[in-house]
C-alpha cells in the first residue's frame, strides 16, 4: 500500500511537472513555426540578433527575461529534436492556455465582477447604515454598532438587492434603463428596514443606554 502511495505521488509529481512545463513553452513561443525557428548562421546577423537582445532583455522585466532565457536554451536544441522533445509539449501547453483563457473569460471573470460588486455593495450600506445610527446615538460605541446582528442584518439586504437586480431585468424591459434608480431606491428601502428599530427609538423616546468606562453597553427596549 505504501508503494502504491508513492508512486501515485510521483506520478502525479511527474504529471504536474511535464503540464508546467508545457505552460511554460507554450507562453514562451507564439507558435508551432517560431518553436521550429533557426538561429540565424551568419555572423553579422548573429552579433546583431545577440545585441538587440541584451538591449532588450535590459528594457524588459523579470517575465521578459526568463522568456527569453527559455527561448536561448530551447533554440541551442537542434531543429528535429525540438520535434520530438517539445512540440508535443507546446501543444499540450497551447491547449491548457486556451482552455484556461476560455474558462476566464467565460466563467471566472463574471463570477468575479458579481462578487466583487456585492462585496462593495455591502461595504457601502453597511457603512452608511452605521453612520447613520452613530449621528442618531453619538454615545453608541462602534463596536456596538457593527455587532453581528447588524452585519447579518446588512448582508441579508444586500443579497435582497443583488436578488432585485437579477430578477427586475426579466420582469421590466427597460430595467437597464433605470437601473441606478432602481438600485437606488431598494438601497433605501433596505436601509429603511435596518434602521427602523433605531429611528423609533428616536421618535419616541423610549431609548435606554448605560455608559462605563471599560465597557460600554447599549439596549432597545
Amino acid at each position: 500500500m505504501e508503494n502504491k502511495g508513492k508512486g501515485r505521488k510521483i506520478g502525479l509529481g511527474v504529471i504536474a511537472g511535464l503540464a508546467s512545463l508545457s505552460v511554460l513553452i507554450g507562453g514562451v513561443f507564439d507558435s508551432s513555426m517560431d518553436l521550429l525557428e533557426e538561429i540565424p548562421q551568419d555572423p553579422g546577423t548573429a552579433e546583431a540578433a545577440k545585441e538587440l537582445s541584451k538591449d532588450t532583455l535590459k528594457k524588459s522585466g523579470l517575465i521578459h527575461r526568463v522568456k527569453a532565457s527559455v527561448r536561448n536554451l530551447i533554440y541551442k536544441v537542434p531543429v528535429k529534436l525540438r520535434v520530438v522533445l517539445f512540440l508535443p509539449l507546446w501543444l499540450l501547453g497551447n491547449t491548457i492556455l486556451i482552455a484556461a483563457e476560455f474558462l476566464y473569460k467565460t466563467l471566472l471573470a463574471p463570477i468575479g465582477s458579481l462578487i466583487l460588486g456585492f462585496i462593495l455593495q455591502t461595504l457601502l450600506l453597511l457603512g452608511i447604515a452605521g453612520l447613520c445610527i452613530k449621528i442618531m446615538f453619538p454615545d453608541l460605541p462602534w463596536s456596538k454598532i457593527f455587532n453581528r446582528k447588524m452585519i447579518l442584518l446588512v448582508i441579508a439586504g444586500s443579497v435582497f438587492m443583488s436578488a432585485c437586480d437579477f430578477v427586475m431585468p426579466m420582469i421590466w424591459e427597460k430595467y437597464p434603463l433605470y437601473r441606478r434608480l432602481s438600485k437606488l431606491i431598494t438601497g433605501l428601502i433596505v436601509l429603511l428596514i435596518i434602521l427602523k428599530p433605531f429611528i423609533r427609538k428616536k421618535l419616541k423616546n423610549r431609548i435606554s443606554y448605560e455608559v462605563r468606562c471599560n465597557g460600554e453597553t447599549f439596549e432597545l427596549n
